[in-house]
């Protein structure tokens, strides 16, 4: 390799290229920066930081101008073509240098907007190739700094720089850009003062905007540049086209009934309100009002009258998520080859292997104008520090954001979700919509969500919705609680009295004993009915036949058993439901199970119970929700379902848990929310050790993220064996990387949690294969799942 490069040294000067395709083209480090920087402000722009994203990417890879990098480029071109294993990714280090030379520029910028340009962007620079690191740690370490600040004799910078400023005309093409780029950071800290938000913590969600920009315009033109393509962006033009469809989808809907005349109330409500300006409102509408569809029908036409760029569908629960998808899918008469819409979530499964990267790619980058996903994936993304979840951060911004069943964000959550909304609506653009039947004041918490002036989508309905009001919930709690034998004594009451019943439990333990006690009563006293149980001791695929087959039969004679799984949004109707006392809001959402389609205008009961001894210390939010709830009983109110009792359910549920919403650190340690904002502790840590660094910024975003879950999982995943898992393990022995992926996300579907206590419970029938996958063989039942857990009192969703 040496060779070569004294030879081609010998006939003129080195050409520096930034990489080599397959077919052997040579991309020059000046084209991949400059087209890169282009780019990365078309993207930034919608942010309000085009130049900001500009400075940024024309100095991401200057460290790619050196001898070092071409040979070793080359080398790994020639030993792919010979079959040979290439050098691994980062022996040349390349991504330093460009964050160390703007770094730099702070020690002679006065101001302060000067120092966070320069650190803002050194950080993105510097992690483009992993992930953001913590500039001041916890524990008072300076990472970030200490990394950049080194002298590294092996980054050649001096030569490097040198070498940009022949080939790039360095520091003359980056001071005009720099002082434009210190205009849009005073903008958007005027913004932040102006509208009355946390600067710090805008700044944390901007800095990742930034990488996001960063990441996205570097890797996409990695990408066309491989393929032979130009760089290309979306067109919002179709939206004209999409709500053609589905207006006239909606005008074939029935209007012969008092629900469904409340529901094209509601949906032609949707429809006005969509020529508002952008901002963030709430549809609040009962259970059955037509939710899905009129808040789709609103964000197709605000994003066809404002070129939205894209339409972002959150939902809670994986239980209902295809039911969602479905539904939106058959509205636009969609078909998979039309390609604008994507699923992101883990139920969705990959058909063709040949498919896997392109949806690799789009889950990515969320490009597509259409995408349904969870609130879990939406928050771990942001969350995130990792370049391959924040990639599509940027993607975002010039969005309409529908926010299914808000109401389920879990406390801890609360206030890094309500802060994403107002950055995403001030500085991104987007329109959101928060829709529930009942809406928690997130605009009365301490970090409270901005709303528009008249948020609500819809006029006081009180009236009508009393119509859509299908069931009367009904308190028979009593003193010390139902065993679980009095219980089932109770369900079978009302089993005989309505012919079919949901009941719906706090824990999987819970679920599995009342399903046991009634299938032993049914052994001895048979009548026909069919006993369910629902829970995620059921892995995936099993718990969607199961809700699939209640749904074809539901006149039949039947009792479920169920965790929460089933209690929001899952299109399921019983004559009855029982269920275990809980906060108000879940037990509203139950009662969403009941007379669901309206077929007994006079209503149906929904019950309230409560279980002896139940223990609920590792269900917070249960708990909590369980206590006002039962004080909000004792005062007998005429309806549980009123706007009254739901507001003071809130109010009370909020004050106790406000010190929470912040998302705790375990051992007292403070926040989340503390580290990505002024993250005191650490800057107080920072100066006891005696270090004197200045840093513009404080965020400790690695440790944040490494932190941060929305759903706490201690749990090992592990693969039921089934004919279909089997297969599939079978497919993974001696295939390629790519092809495992695939097989891996189809595995998806037989895959349950287990704690790590749990895992000796089953013996030799548990085992760990030579591909590290937990696998189970047996010790499944066809009803109940998993059969063999010791403590099973926790919740699943």
């Amino acid at each position: 390799m040496g060779f070569l490069y004294f030879k081609r040294s010998l006939q003129g000067d080195i050409v520096y290229i930034s990489r080599i395709s397959k077919d052997g083209r040579k991309q020059k480090t000046v084209d991949h920066l400059i087209e890169t920087s282009e780019y990365a402000a078309s993207i930034g722009k919608k942010l309000g930081i085009s130049e900001l994203a500009r400075l940024a990417a024309i100095l991401h890879d200057i460290g790619k101008f050196q001898e070092e990098f071409v040979e070793y480029l080359e080398a790994n071109h020639a030993r792919e073509l010979a079959g040979e294993k290439t050098q691994g990714r980062g022996s040349v280090i390349h991504s330093t240098q460009g964050a160390k030379f703007i770094y730099e520029l702070r020690q002679s910028e006065e101001d302060d907007i000067g120092s966070l340009v320069s650190e803002i962007c050194a950080l993105a620079i510097s992690c483009h190739h992993g992930s953001l690191m913590d500039v001041i740690s916890p524990d008072g370490d300076t990472p970030f700094h200490d990394r950049i600040s080194k002298n590294n004799l092996s980054l050649n910078y001096e030569k490097v720089i040198g070498v940009a400023e022949e080939n790039l005309g360095l520091k003359g093409r980056i001071n005009g850009i720099f002082q434009k780029a210190k205009l849009e950071v005073a903008e958007f800290i005027d913004k932040c003062e102006k509208e009355g938000l946390d600067r710090h913590f805008m700044l944390h969600l901007l800095t990742k905007s930034l990488y996001s920009c960063l990441i996205d315009a570097d890797r996409y033109n990695a990408y066309c540049f491989d393929i032979g393509v130009k760089q290309a962006q979306s067109d919002p033009s179709f939206w004209n086209q999409l709500t053609k469809k589905f207006e006239n989808y909606i005008s074939t809907f029935p209007n012969d009934s008092e629900i469904n005349k409340i529901r094209k109330t509601v949906s032609d409500y949707c429809y006005d309100a969509s020529s508002r300006p952008k901002g963030i409102y709430r549809l609040e509408v009962p259970t059955g009002g037509g939710k899905t569809l009129s808040s789709f029908r609103f964000a197709l036409n605000h994003a066809n009258a404002h070129g939205a760029e894209r339409i972002i569908y959150v939902i809670p629960y994986l239980s209902v998520i295809d039911q969602t998808a479905k539904e939106i899918k058959k509205a636009l008469d969609y078909s998979e080859e039309d390609g604008y819409i994507l699923e992101h979530h883990s139920n969705f499964i990959v058909e063709k292997e040949d498919k896997m990267d392109e949806y690799n790619l789009l889950t990515e980058r969320w490009d597509s104008p259409i995408i349904i996903t969870t609130m879990v994936q939406f928050l771990e993304s942001i969350y995130s520090a990792k370049a391959s979840d924040l990639r599509k951060l940027h993607n975002l911004a010039n969005s309409v954001i529908i926010f299914d069943e808000v109401q389920s964000i879990p406390v801890k959550c609360i206030h890094l979700f309500t802060e994403v909304l107002n950055f995403l609506h001030f500085f991104g653009g987007c329109t959101i919509l928060l829709c529930s039947a009942t809406q928690p004041p997130l605009h009365e918490i301490p970090k409270a969500i901005f709303l528009s002036e008249n948020p609500s989508l819809i006029p006081e309905m009180s009236e009508p919705f009393r119509k859509l009001k299908r069931a009367r919930i009904i308190d028979k709690t009593r003193i010390g609680g139902y065993t679980i034998e009095e219980l089932r004594d109770f369900i079978l009451e009302v089993y005989k009295k309505e012919g079919n019943c949901l009941v719906i439990t706090n824990t999987r333990g819970e679920a599995k004993k009342l399903f046991t006690s009634l299938k032993d009563y049914f052994k001895d006293k048979p009548d026909g009915a069919e006993l369910y149980h629902l829970s995620t001791l059921m892995y995936p695929k099993h718990r969607l036949e199961i809700i699939e087959k209640i749904k074809k039969e539901e006149e039949k004679r039947k009792i479920c058993i169920s965790t929460q799984l089933i209690e929001a949004g899952v299109d399921i109707s019983f004559k009855a439901v029982i269920r275990v006392l809980a906060g108000l809001d879940s037990i509203i959402q139950s009662a969403g199970r009941c007379n669901r389609h309206g077929k007994d205008p006079e209503g149906k009961e929904v019950y309230i119970v409560n279980l002896y001894e139940e223990n609920l210390d590792k269900l917070p939010d249960i708990k909590t929700g369980s206590e006002i709830t039962r004080r909000i009983l004792s005062n007998n109110p005429s309806d549980l379902l009123s706007d009254d009792c739901i507001s003071n359910y809130y109010k009370e549920y909020f004050y106790k848990r406000e010190e929470e919403m912040s998302y705790q650190r375990k051992k007292g340690k403070g926040t989340i929310y503390d580290l990505l904002s002024k993250n005191p502790r650490a800057t107080n840590n920072m100066k006891n050790r005696g270090k004197q660094i200045k840093t513009a910024l404080t965020q400790a975003f690695s440790t944040a993220a490494e932190e941060f879950s929305v759903i706490e999982n201690s749990g090992i995943g592990v693969i039921v064996l089934k004919d279909e898992s089997r297969q599939i393990l079978s497919e993974l022995r001696n295939v390629n990387l790519k092809k495992k992926l695939f097989l891996i996300r189809k595995l998806g579907k037989f895959t349950i949690n287990l704690y790590k206590h749990q895992i000796q419970d089953f013996g030799g029938a548990l085992k760990l294969t030579d591909d590290g996958f937990y696998v189970l063989n047996g010790y499944y039942d066809d009803k109940l799942g998993v059969i063999n857990e010791l403590n099973q009192d926790f919740l699943c969703y």
